[in-house]
């Protein structure tokens, strides 16, 4: 994915037209390509050099957005870090990734600068909304560079993430996503759903975690109005979708099962939804049915894949009502059943989950034995 490409058509296609919502302030697409390409100049400006890794540690807000397209624009590594870490876990991940410089907002249980002592190659802390001395001023960097397309030679194999996920094994290990792989999950939804420059998208996934990356990569890629909230707050969730006429969104099941806790859920227009996602965990066909009754012109989707197999890996089609399925891949993946020796297994028998393809992750950071019991004969092993 080039980054700096789609920021620069954008923006020319849609100069004035908000790329995202915030807190009822609206960004225009312009207005994007201008704070990520200064951001990226000043980031540029401190020394850091290609390849390097970048931290966030921000709650959903446009700065992450900012941070994460400058990262990309300079060919640098971007280390997404969930704002509910505690110090400690915080220094872990930082101090493995070797990260440079941290983008981040304080927290009151957090020490930045125990965190920057903690870890010898972090060279810089960028904090946003707060000056603090001894600590650069994300505001000032985006105010002193210069909103010039950044002219970095960027290869597909290069690392644009290393994203810390623990999945079922306890331990955090940092998954490899490639540039090449940036453009995974837009070329996914491309497939699976009707995603263009006309809907308006309701986002309240943590950019740290696959799912609410998938946002950023779709905002830049079909030019769509993403509204942006901080933190998942059901009914206010629910409340936006008629106030900004949202179209689609992908949330994870736990998010519908809160909405139908709600009184109010039941009086509330959700008549301008075209499609909704479910993905992330196991669902309850049930209370999805349940929800749909109240926006039942829209399709209901159920999706599958992991931070590994840069998801959405497999989507049931639109119009299905078969939302117990997780669906079938894309034609560029393939996905297969395997049994306890690595053997294909017939049609309903039950096995381990197998990926292939270019979606799928290089491997751990600096985990050699960990990616060679995952990644056996070019299968994933899920």
């Amino acid at each position: 994915m080039d980054v700096t490409q789609l920021l620069e058509i954008q923006a020319k296609k849609f100069t004035h037209k908000p790329a995202v919502v915030f807190k009822d302030e609206p960004i225009s697409f312009g207005q994007l390509r201008n704070s990520v390409f200064r951001l990226a100049d000043s980031i540029i400006n401190l020394g850091i050099k290609k390849g390097d890794k970048v931290a966030i540690y921000l709650p959903n807000c446009p700065e992450y957005i900012y941070s994460y397209l400058s990262i990309w624009c300079c060919g640098l590594t971007a280390v997404p870090l969930d704002f509910m870490l505690t110090e400690e876990e915080l220094i872990s991940c930082i101090a493995h990734s070797e990260a440079k410089i941290i983008i981040a907002k304080p927290k009151p249980a957090v020490s930045l600068t125990k965190i920057q002592d903690s870890c010898p190659e972090l060279r810089k802390v960028i904090l946003c909304h707060e000056k603090v001395t001894g600590f650069l001023s994300f505001e000032e960097l985006l105010e002193k560079g210069t909103p010039k397309p950044p002219a970095v030679d960027i290869q597909d194999k290069d690392y644009a993430i290393i994203f810390y996920t623990s999945g079922t094994t306890g331990k955090p290990k940092g998954v490899l996503v490639n540039y090449l792989q940036l453009g995974a999950p837009p070329k996914a939804m491309e497939y699976f759903v009707d995603l263009n420059e006309k809907d308006i998208v309701l986002c309240a996934v943590p950019f740290s975690h696959l799912g609410g990356l998938v946002y950023i990569q779709d905002n830049i890629s079909f030019g769509f109005t993403m509204v942006l909230m901080e933190r998942f707050i059901p009914l206010e969730f629910l409340k936006n979708i008629p106030k900004y006429k949202i179209t689609c969104f992908w949330i994870v099941p736990s998010m519908y099962y809160a909405f139908l806790q709600l009184k109010e859920f039941e009086s509330l227009d959700l008549s301008s939804l075209r499609w909704i996602v479910t993905f992330g965990a196991s669902s309850s066909p049930d209370a999805l049915r349940r929800f749909h009754r109240y926006c039942s012109k829209a399709h209901l989707l159920n999706g599958w894949g992991l931070t590994e197999t840069n998801a959405p890996t497999t989507v049931i089609p639109m119009g299905s009502s078969k939302i117990e399925s997780i669906g079938r891949p894309a034609p560029w993946i393939e996905v297969k059943i395997f049994d306890e020796n690595d053997k294909e297994l017939p049609v309903e028998a039950v096995g381990e989950i197998v990926v292939k393809g270019w979606v799928i992750t290089d491997g751990y950071y600096k985990a050699p034995e960990a990616t060679v019991s995952a990644i056996r004969n070019g299968w994933f092993h899920t």
